[in-house]
């Protein structure tokens, strides 16, 4: 007899796992890439005025790279996945900066969105693409 409750997952209980564990490698990448570009400003590789378009190269990578994961892991829906990845990653570091700071988001912050998101999503797509399709016996 079946109960209340089906045996095949929501698409959001499916999709959870992959989910968090692609929001962390994209909060992983993007701290070492900060910290690489940090490093990179300090011995005067790169110009100090350069800081904005370096943390938006940063963002986008890791998030590209947490679609990429998480879209991966599930095989599907990688537009979707990835841009939920982005969109949660720019919810975090929007969080984080409004408490470290202590101010409103600005008008750059929706062009911060649309890196995420849009990175995030390509990376999703590109990780569905490459999932490995080999079936185990």
């Amino acid at each position: 007899m079946k109960g209340k409750y089906s045996d095949t997952p929501s698409f959001l209980e499916a999709s959870l796992k992959p989910i968090i564990s692609g929001l962390i490698i994209g909060m992983v990448v993007i701290a070492i890439t900060f910290i690489l570009f940090a490093l990179l400003m300090s011995f005067n590789l790169l110009p100090t005025a350069s800081a904005t378009v370096v943390s938006s190269i940063s963002v986008a990578i890791g998030s590209f790279l947490s679609g990429f994961f998480a879209a991966k892991r599930l095989t599907k829906n990688g537009l979707i996945i990835g841009a939920i990845c982005g969109f949660l990653l720019f919810i975090l570091f929007t969080l984080i900066g409004v408490a470290a700071f202590g101010s409103a988001p600005g008008a750059s912050t929706l062009i911060r969105l649309l890196i995420f998101v849009t990175s995030g999503a390509i990376g999703g797509i590109i990780g569905v693409g490459n999932a490995d399709k080999r079936k185990i016996v």
